[in-house]
């Protein structure tokens, strides 16, 4: 009996075990561990964001995760290679009226200018940037990447199963996900790549949003509620978020927010994203980072983070 006692004991620590670990699998999905903390649109002190050199200093950094934004470009020969950029628009980036997409030579297309301290930089497209990323997994680095698509035209949503079928391609998976304002840019990046991860941001950064509930984002809109966003957005209907990522001022006021996208709306982690580019974190901040997954922070946090980790 007591030998039949044991050998029960033993088989059933081996399902728990077993048990454990499948939910482990399920609900991280990366070859990776967080908490973990990327550069915001690269390492911005060597040069412009969202360039190849701000990426490629951040990718070679001490912590070798990015953020970067995505729009959609093709090219002179109909070749569909994506942009790095900001903004769909290119006001912002280059001081020009129009957006990117009219240009389609890319020889042609203006520098990046974004910070008129720094030299000009040449944008880049999506292409190169999964090369970069193989190149950096090729060195033995598996770097956790942070897709911002900001994708506005009318092939938002094949723009988004482009990316898809791009993750998939490449076999980053397990490393980098696709988060979005606009649903159709997440919609097409899932309907191509299911095991693809996706999620919305919670931000205020936006006339329409400041009567948007934090426990909700844009993915959660619907027509209707697109049309009644004075009135809270009626008619909302919850997107399954894979992730959420705060923006971090609204976390620090609201960190019970944490505990419900991830109880309530049972996303797989939750990250925070830099509002004030400018300033450091207070210890008080940093302790409620601690229970953070994953943080895209600029170079003041981003040194914070590594003289202290």
């Amino acid at each position: 009996m007591k030998v039949k006692s044991n050998n029960s004991a033993g088989f059933l620590g081996q399902i728990l075990a077993v048990v454990f670990c499948l939910l482990v699998m399920n609900t991280s999905g990366f070859a990776v561990d967080f908490p973990a903390a990327g550069w915001h649109r690269g390492d911005v002190t060597v040069a412009q964001e969202d360039s190849r050199a701000a990426l490629e200093k951040a990718l070679h950094s001490a912590s070798p995760n990015i953020e970067c934004d995505l729009i959609d470009f093709i090219d002179q020969d109909g070749k569909r290679t994506g942009l790095i950029s900001h903004d769909y628009t290119m006001k912002r980036g280059t001081g020009m009226d129009g957006v990117f997409n009219t240009y389609h030579d890319r020889s042609k297309l203006p520098k990046n200018a974004t910070n008129q301290k720094q030299q000009p930089e040449p944008y880049m497209t999506v292409l190169e940037l999964f090369d970069l990323i193989k190149a950096r997994k090729d060195e033995g680095v598996t770097p956790i990447v942070s897709l911002d698509m900001k994708e506005e035209g009318e092939q938002a949503e094949e723009f988004g199963r482009w990316i898809g079928e791009l993750i998939r391609k490449y076999g980053f998976q397990k490393h980098v996900f696709a988060s979005s304002f606009f649903k159709n840019n997440v919609v097409g990046v899932k309907a191509a790549c299911n095991e693809c991860l996706v999620g919305g941001l919670v931000f205020n950064d936006h006339y329409a949003l400041k009567h948007l509930s934090y426990n909700y984002t844009s993915l959660d809109l619907t027509g209707i509620s697109k049309l009644t966003y004075f009135l809270g957005f009626l008619g909302k209907e919850e997107y399954p978020h894979d992730f959420v990522l705060f923006q971090d001022d609204i976390y620090f006021k609201n960190p019970e927010l944490l505990d419900y996208w991830k109880n309530v709306r049972k996303v797989k982690f939750v990250g925070v994203f830099v509002y004030n580019k400018e300033r450091g974190y207070t210890d008080e901040e940093w302790n409620l980072l601690k229970k953070i997954d994953w943080l895209e922070l600029d170079p003041p946090q981003m040194n914070q983070y590594l003289k202290n980790r």
